[in-house]
């Protein structure tokens, strides 16, 4: 599962972008008095996105990403029969929920 330089720099780089949106976003819905003082950080965020998009244009493209592997057989075998066995103790348990209850209902009164 390792993932390559590529793939993380272009992750990075649509948390940038995604950020950036976020900050502009906020900016927009801000009262007027504080814009002021929000000012300077929208304009950083303006030049770093320029920056981003000069220097993406001049990548080249990712290559496309193989898809993981399935998981194997064996470990797929023992997750069904994990979970089959928690169907059949479930089941259980609310059968022995519903006879006790029943059992507290009416053949507890009778034996006292």
């Amino acid at each position: 599962m390792a993932i390559s330089l590529e793939e993380l720099k272009r992750q990075r780089e649509q948390i940038q972008k995604h950020l950036d949106w976020l900050d502009a976003k906020i900016f927009e819905l801000k009262p007027q008095v504080e814009r002021s003082e929000t000012e300077p950080l929208r304009k950083s965020a303006e030049k770093s996105q320029a920056l981003e998009t000069s220097s993406t244009e001049s990548q080249t493209p990712l290559p496309k990403v193989e898809p993981e592997p399935e998981i194997e057989p064996t470990y797929q075998a023992k997750t069904q029969n994990e979970l089959l066995r928690a169907k059949v103790g479930c089941f259980l348990f609310f059968v022995l929920g519903i006879v006790l209850f029943i059992f507290l209902l009416f053949g507890l009164p009778y034996y006292l």
